[in-house]
């Protein structure tokens, strides 16, 4: 959501709805705005502008993991991703790069 003074912390969201009837079935906040989303049936990862990922239960929103994109030390900002296998990720970052990185199952 916008504030006219600017970002304003647990004012961005991912928000899950359901796809019968369109009602929210779960929130995240978090305090910067996604800028890419993919899931799959266990997992939804997103990406956000900070250069966090984190990936989100699909059933009930809760936090699995979460971390900093880097690469070779420096921080990296995520403007697309897409779940490729059973345990990767295409992240293309704002840098122009095409990172094909690993996940751990949970």
């Amino acid at each position: 959501m916008h504030d006219g003074a600017g970002l304003l912390p647990g004012n961005a969201f991912v928000v899950r709805r359901g796809a019968e009837d369109g009602a929210v079935r779960w929130v995240f906040t978090c305090d910067h705005p996604a800028t890419a989303l993919d899931s799959d049936e266990d997992t939804v990862y997103v990406a956000l502008n900070s250069g966090e990922l984190v990936a989100l239960s699909a059933s009930d929103g809760t936090v699995r993991w979460r971390g900093s994109l880097e690469v070779h030390g420096r921080p990296v900002v995520a403007l697309s991703l897409v779940r490729t296998g059973s345990a990767e990720l295409l992240i293309g970052t704002v840098d122009g790069r095409i990172l094909d990185c690993s996940i751990a199952a949970d």
